[in-house]
């Protein structure tokens, strides 16, 4: 039964980053080979930041996995729970800070007007 349910965590651990990059864009082909102007700095910016913010959600993914397993191995020990109940906010927390910070990059070209 252990051996079941450590494949299945691996396999969901492994998996979850396929699925959160599923949305992305693909990368462009090659390095551009000088940059002009301030729209390709910013646009170099802009793809670093949703590589590392995929990045992000992948790992926060397996922070939720992990305090999961937690809570289904606590056995109902206080400590172990509350161990597990604060992995998850902190897993969450981190989500929140990502979309915040995703939103205030939206927020910044806004209000500069430089276009998405």
């Amino acid at each position: 039964m252990k051996k079941i349910l450590l494949a299945s965590v691996l396999f969901s651990i492994l998996a979850f980053p396929v699925v959160g990059l599923a949305g992305l864009e693909a990368p462009p082909e090659g390095i551009p080979e000088t940059i002009t102007a301030a729209a390709d700095i910013i646009a170099i910016i802009d793809n670093l930041a949703n590589w590392l913010f995929a990045i992000l959600l992948a790992i926060a993914m397996v922070f939720i996995i992990l305090a999961a397993f937690q809570f289904l191995t606590s056995g109902g020990d206080p400590a172990r729970v509350t161990s597990a109940r604060q992995s998850l906010m902190y897993a969450l927390v981190g989500i929140a800070i990502a979309f915040l910070a995703r939103g205030l990059v939206f927020l910044v070209r806004f209000v500069l007007g430089i276009a998405a």
